[in-house]
């Protein structure tokens, strides 16, 4: 490679042949407008020439983009010539996406699904995966590429960071009403990793269980109201929301819940004590808890205790 001059005039912007992202989606932070501002580019650009006077960008397109836009008319690049190959460029932009951070799952993707119209799996395998992190195995790969076949949105929101990988390949198993429908409320609620997981997985029982469909029982007038509430914050929807759908799920436990709740707030129990009930109610014993400050306090109460323990005999 060759450090030249190069216009932005002459770069193909459009060409995102190199591109590790999704069509489209180009993340440009504040902090970059002002780095490039101050002092320009500090790190050059990787362009491979298409023909003459006319590059294809491998590296750094947000840094092009950015500097172009800031009105400088071209930039010091490193240039590949059209004698390097496709499969060169791609290993250079996926070293250079390493050396900058971590590779997100979509970036993966779409890297496997460019290199294999270069070369075949097993290469492909031995070659870029042991750099990922991953052992050299083909079936990984059909594997990664799997996640572009849902619909762009949840494309996006997985590059983003927005919705979790693991949870979007489970929600390409469902039809497209039931995908879409939890993908709103994913995105609606800004759910954590831990409730996507959640949502999805009692989503799913739930629509199993009522022989129904998870966009119809979130279309729910119960679920609306729960979603658009207009005094509950985000983390309290989302709570709610969980709780009405596993209320649906565990109708029989839901409803011993709230028997239990009503019984211990008969009682009144005074500071100190909690009663509490054995797991899904599998027996009828109860647990009393009392708390006391220190072991003089104990001792000073035992033998009120000890009568009560003696007098249940």
């Amino acid at each position: 490679m060759q450090t030249r001059r190069i216009r932005f005039n002459q770069i193909d912007f459009d060409d995102d042949s190199f591109s590790l992202a999704p069509p489209g989606v180009e993340i440009i932070t504040a902090k970059l407008k002002e780095s490039i501002k101050r002092t320009g580019i500090l790190h050059p650009p990787i362009v491979r020439e298409k023909r003459e006077k006319c590059f294809q960008i491998i590296s750094g397109r947000k840094r092009l983009r950015v500097a172009k836009e800031s009105g400088r008319a071209c930039c010091d690049c490193q240039v590949m010539t059209s004698s390097a190959t496709i499969l060169d460029g791609l290993a250079i932009a996926l070293e250079e996406m390493l050396l900058n951070g971590k590779i997100n799952p979509i970036e993966q993707a779409i890297f496997f699904q460019k290199i294999l119209q270069e070369t075949d799996a097993n290469e492909a395998a031995e070659r870029f995966l042991p750099p990922l992190g991953f052992p050299p195995r083909p079936n990984l790969i059909k594997r990664f590429i799997s996640l572009l076949d849902i619909e762009g949105p949840l494309i996006v929101a997985v590059h983003k960071g927005q919705l979790d990988k693991k949870v979007a390949m489970e929600l390409g198993k469902l039809d497209f009403g039931d995908r879409m429908a939890i993908f709103e409320v994913i995105t609606l609620l800004h759910l954590s990793v831990g409730n996507q997981k959640k949502l999805t997985i009692s989503s799913r029982e739930l629509a199993v269980r009522t022989n129904s469909s998870i966009r119809r029982f979130l279309s729910d007038p119960e679920a609306e109201t729960i979603l658009n509430h207009p005094e509950a914050n985000l983390p309290q929807k989302a709570a709610n929301l969980m709780a009405w759908i596993n209320k649906k799920r565990f109708p029989r436990l839901s409803e011993a819940k709230q028997k239990f709740r009503r019984f211990t707030g008969k009682l009144q129990l005074p500071k100190g004590v909690s009663l509490s009930h054995p797991p899904s109610f599998e027996k009828d014993e109860l647990t009393l808890t009392i708390t006391v400050q220190d072991q003089e306090k104990l001792q000073e109460l035992w033998p009120k205790i000890k009568q009560i323990l003696h007098d249940k005999k």
